[in-house]
């Protein structure tokens, strides 16, 4: 029997450290992002070189197209924003249910909103301008004590000065 030189000996499983193969994958793209290399990320998580790797390609991660993403999110999002809502036909409506459709139709309406410069939520104007009436008062006794300050310590130089002439 041919002995084979390049086979691998695998240590029985109880053997291999399964400790760190729950590392939170932002950790991992957090380093990658940051330039570290794999060797460098895997000593600092205390996990190999291999996990490290398996787990970003698993995820797809490329810094690259990560970096481009978030440079241009806007236009992607809304690329995609226009494909779905024009992949929308009167066939599509009709098979939404009804809850499907009103919900649809608030988002629809805070985003119109929202993009035409509207309010987006409701402000209670009495609670507004009281707290601005409270906002006035405050102020005012701030001023007074201020004032009041000031004419004590010009009332204090003054008899300072008369009492060194």
């Amino acid at each position: 029997m041919q002995e084979n030189k390049n086979m691998e000996i695998i240590p029985p499983i109880e053997a291999i450290d399964r400790s760190h193969k729950n590392i939170p994958i932002e950790n991992i793209i957090e380093y990658a992002q940051k330039g570290l290399s794999l060797p460098e990320i895997a000593k600092l998580l205390g996990c190999s070189k291999q996990n490290v790797q398996q787990r970003l390609e698993a995820v797809g991660f490329n810094k690259e197209d990560l970096e481009n993403f978030k440079n241009h999110r806007g236009d992607v999002l809304a690329f995609i924003q226009s494909k779905l809502l024009n992949s929308i036909d009167d066939e599509t409506i009709k098979g939404m249910n009804p809850y499907q459709r009103i919900v649809g139709t608030g988002i629809l309406f805070d985003k119109e909103r929202l993009e035409t410069g509207r309010s987006t939520q409701i402000i209670d104007t009495f609670e507004l301008t009281a707290r601005l009436e409270d906002l006035q008062k405050q102020r005012e006794e701030i001023l007074k004590r201020i004032e009041i300050r000031v004419t004590e310590s010009s009332k204090h130089k003054e008899i300072k000065s008369d009492e060194n002439t």
